[in-house]
C-alpha cells in the first residue's frame, strides 16, 4: 500500500521508489515478514537493479553494483553515484562491520575457552635451560579439545604412557607467544598466573592483571570442560553440575557469578568441589549459559539429557519396577547417559 501509493506517476519513478523504499526498510521487511522473506528480499534486488540499469549511471557498471553486492567489498568506489545507491553502499558496509564484530566477538570467546581449559588442566613448565613448554592433559574421550587448541597453535597430541589419557604439548616460541597473548588477563587460577608470570618474564611480556569474570564469559565452558562434570542421582532424583579444584578461591569466584557452593571434596580438605544441585539452577545454566557457550568435550551430549531425566522424575520413572514400561524407559535413559561416554559417540 505504501509503495503502491507513494509520489509514483510513471514505471521509472514507481522503480526508484521500490528502490529507496526497499534500501531504507528493507532490513525490517526481511526480518518481520516471515512466510514471504526470500520474496522480499529478491523484489528488494531486482528491484535495485531494475533502477540502477535505468538510470545508467556512467560510473559505475551493473556487474560491479551486483558484485559489491555480492562479495559484502568496500563499496567506496561508489562515489558519485545516486542516493539509492550510496544508501545502498552504506547497507552494505554496516554489515561488513557487524561480521568484523562478530569475528571478534568469536576470537575473544575462544580465548576464554582456552584460559578456562588451561586454568583446569594446564600447566605452564620452564626446564632449566629456560626453555617453556605448554601441556594440558585430558581424559582420551575429551580429545576434542585437545585438537582444538592443536588446530590453533601447532604442538602435538599423543596417548600418556598409560593411555588413559591424552597429552597436548606445545614448545615451539611462536606458538607459545601465541598463546600468551590469547590468555593474558584471562587467566583466574592462582597457581596457573604465577606460571604466566614466570613464563612471561622470560620473553619480557608484562602480565596483565585478571579481568572479573563474566557471566557470558566462555571461559567457565573451558573450565567445565577440564574440570567438571555433571551427574545425577537416582536416590534424590538430583541432577548436579560440579567443577573440582585443588584450592577453592577459583571455585569462589564461580559461586560470586554463577550461584552454588563450594565445599571440600575430601577429610583433610586438600580439595574442593563447586556445586549446583537446585533444579532451576541446573536449568539456568544449561538454557542461558551452556546453550550460548557450548562445552567441546563429550559433557557437552549429557546436558541434552537433563530435562530427559528431570521429565522422567516426574513421572515416577525412577522409582518405577525395572519391568514395567516406566521401568524399562528409565533403563533406556541410563544406557543413552552411559553412551556419551564412549569416545566413539
Amino acid at each position: 500500500t505504501i509503495l503502491m501509493n507513494g509520489p509514483c506517476n510513471n514505471f521509472l519513478s514507481l522503480c526508484y521508489y521500490i528502490a529507496t523504499y526497499y534500501v531504507q526498510e528493507g532490513k525490517s521487511i526481511l526480518f518481520s515478514t516471515k512466510g514471504k522473506r526470500i520474496i522480499y528480499y529478491f523484489l528488494s534486488v531486482f528491484a535495485l537493479v531494475i533502477i540502477y540499469s535505468v538510470l545508467s549511471n556512467p560510473q559505475v557498471t551493473n556487474a560491479q553494483l551486483i558484485l559489491k553486492f555480492i562479495n559484502f567489498e568496500d563499496p567506496s568506489m561508489l562515489v558519485g553515484t545516486s542516493e539509492t545507491v550510496r544508501m545502498f553502499s552504506s547497507c552494505l558496509c554496516s554489515k561488513s562491520e557487524h561480521k568484523k564484530g562478530n569475528d571478534e566477538l568469536n576470537n575473544l570467546k575462544i580465548r576464554q575457552w582456552i584460559a578456562g581449559v588451561i586454568d583446569g588442566d594446564g600447566n605452564f613448565h620452564i626446564s632449566k635451560k629456560g626453555y617453556v613448554e605448554l601441556s594440558v592433559v585430558m581424559e582420551a574421550r575429551d580429545i576434542a579439545c585437545l585438537y582444538k587448541i592443536k588446530q590453533r597453535y601447532g604442538g602435538s597430541v599423543k596417548a600418556t604412557s598409560h593411555a588413559r589419557a591424552v597429552r597436548f604439548r606445545l614448545h615451539h616460541m611462536a606458538g607459545i607467544q601465541q598463546v600468551i597473548n590469547d590468555v593474558n588477563g584471562l587467566i583466574l587460577n592462582p597457581v596457573r598466573y604465577l606460571q604466566l608470570k614466570k613464563v612471561c618474564s622470560i620473553y619480557n611480556i608484562d602480565v596483565l592483571p585478571s579481568v572479573t569474570l563474566e557471566y557470558n564469559s566462555a571461559y567457565l565452558s573451558g573450565l567445565f570442560d577440564s574440570d567438571g562434570s555433571v551427574y545425577y542421582n537416582k536416590q534424590s532424583m538430583q541432577v548436579f553440575i560440579t567443577v573440582s579444584q585443588k584450592g577453592r578461591e577459583l571455585l569462589d569466584i564461580l559461586v560470586s557469578v554463577y550461584g552454588g557452593v563450594v565445599r571440600s571434596a575430601n577429610k583433610d580438605a586438600s580439595a574442593f568441589k563447586w556445586t549446583v544441585s537446585k533444579k532451576i539452577d541446573i536449568l539456568n545454566l544449561i538454557d542461558n549459559y551452556f546453550h550460548w557457550n557450548n562445552c567441546v568435550s563429550a559433557k557437552n551430549k549429557k546436558f541434552g539429557l537433563v530435562k530427559h531425566f528431570y521429565y522422567l522424575s516426574s513421572i515416577g520413572a525412577l522409582k518405577a519396577p525395572e519391568g514395567s514400561v516406566l521401568g524399562k524407559s528409565f533403563t533406556q535413559f541410563v544406557d543413552r547417559w552411559e553412551t556419551t561416554n564412549n569416545l566413539d559417540n
